[in-house]
């Protein structure tokens, strides 16, 4: 069974639920853990991938696209469904389960504050709630 925390973002803000990610990749990366960004496209992937780069102005989060760089960084943002490897966190930016996600040893969920996203993180919690996953939930206002 995987720990799944669910982050519930009360704010229909992208710039928020992009900027909590970033703080959740940031803490889980200097906690030791190999983490992947799981991305509903490759726009969004680029995306991540420049706000990795300047997000914190003294420092920067080693990271590299996959499957389209083949490297060794520790955080890779992913597009599709294909599985990255040696990952432990999953960092699940979609509106969907990804198929690997039995992969990692823990797992992130935002969810903000608009019907459409609500709904789907209501059916990804229920679906890890059947799997027997030790779910959390954190409110997070902003």
């Amino acid at each position: 069974m995987h720990p799944i925390d669910f982050y519930i973002l009360h704010t229909h803000s992208r710039q928020e639920k992009d900027l909590l990610a970033c703080q959740l990749i940031d803490k889980a990366w200097h906690q030791g853990y190999r983490i992947y960004i799981h991305t509903e496209s490759i726009a969004v992937a680029r995306h991540f991938d420049i706000m990795l780069w300047t997000i914190k102005d003294d420092s920067f989060l080693p990271h590299d696209i996959y499957p389209d760089v083949s490297s060794n960084a520790p955080i890779q943002i992913g597009y599709t469904e294909q599985l990255c490897q040696g990952m432990d966190v999953l960092i699940n930016l979609t509106p969907n389960v990804p198929s690997f996600f039995k992969e990692f040893k823990r797992i992130a969920d935002i969810v903000d504050d608009t019907p459409i996203a609500r709904k789907a993180g209501r059916t990804r919690y229920r679906f890890f709630k059947e799997k027997g996953n030790m779910l959390k939930t954190h409110d997070i206002k902003r």
